[in-house]
């Protein structure tokens, strides 16, 4: 594994992480389902002058169709759809908690599925850091019970997404894979949306628009443009470890942006988080 491949699994990461705080604010005036819907509406054409711009937009082949369709159909539309409506609602803390336990299914998934060896290390370094993970956020507070089932499912269906992934980018451009994943969503997750809208308002304010646009451009065309082309370079169990980043990546924005308190418990997770990564860069230099 080279260092070089390393950069985009961290601004993968620190995109997602700043996903959160530009999503809470945007919720505020969209609904879960249309915010998703124009996430996507921005995403795509980003994505499609990026690819033009470097020459690499190429005709899909026929027998990717249905490898793309599954990417788009279970993570960009279902899986995306679900995380949506569970942290509406679930408080900040349980939402992010649950939204990093990917690593816990991928390296499962990608064992059973790519034939990933999944070792005692990989083991230890995804626990390390997930209890990083509950000592930051916690689990104080009421939970719902159906936000947390839907953000699990979420969690599982983006796992088996990004497996599913993981056969395909070798082969074609990660973000193409990007692109016409979410292009595949977009008419599933619009008529979700128009569904929505019968019942939900939705006022356009200016925070809305600004969220709407930092969330399509950097939280998802640039992010999972980032994540696919790691999935091509290095192990899905690999990348998985580094989940826990996304919510401490929220914490240190939520303290700059919306001036949440720094405390005990975030100093001491943080720490262990970055032991759990730490370990997980070793663990990859002598497998990769």
């Amino acid at each position: 594994m080279q260092k070089k491949h390393m950069i985009p699994l961290f601004g993968t990461f620190l995109c997602w992480g700043s996903l959160y705080i530009a999503s809470k604010i945007a919720l505020a005036d969209i609904p879960p389902i249309t915010l998703l819907a124009l996430r996507y509406l921005v995403a795509v054409p980003a994505l499609f002058v990026l690819l033009k711009l470097r020459g690499k937009l190429q005709p899909v082949r026929r027998e990717h169709a249905a490898t793309l369709f599954a990417i788009g159909f279970t993570g960009y539309f279902a899986s995306f759809c679900l995380q949506m409506l569970g942290i509406d609602r679930l408080t900040g803390s349980v939402s992010s908690l649950l939204g990093a336990m990917n690593p816990i299914f991928i390296p499962i998934l990608a064992a059973i599925f790519l034939g990933e060896a999944l070792t005692r290390e990989k083991v230890a370094c995804v626990a390390i850091s997930m209890v990083g993970v509950v000592t930051i956020v916690g689990v104080s507070g009421t939970v719902d019970i159906w936000g947390a089932a839907l953000m699990l499912l979420s969690v599982f269906l983006w796992s088996a997404t990004s497996i599913i992934i993981r056969r395909l980018t070798g082969q074609c451009d990660p973000m193409q894979v990007a692109m016409v994943a979410m292009l595949i969503a977009l008419p599933f997750t619009g008529a979700c949306a128009a569904v929505e809208l019968q019942s939900s308002a939705c006022v356009f304010t200016l925070r809305g628009v600004l969220g709407v646009l930092y969330m399509g451009l950097v939280g998802t065309a640039a992010a999972h443009s980032l994540w696919n082309y790691s999935l091509s370079k290095m192990d899905a169990s690999f990348c998985s470890m580094f989940y826990p980043l996304q919510p401490l990546v929220s914490a240190v924005l939520g303290v700059l942006i919306l001036h949440e308190e720094i405390t005990p418990n975030f100093l001491i997770g943080g720490a262990i988080i970055c032991c759990g990564i730490v370990a997980a860069v070793h663990s990859g230099k002598r497998t990769g």
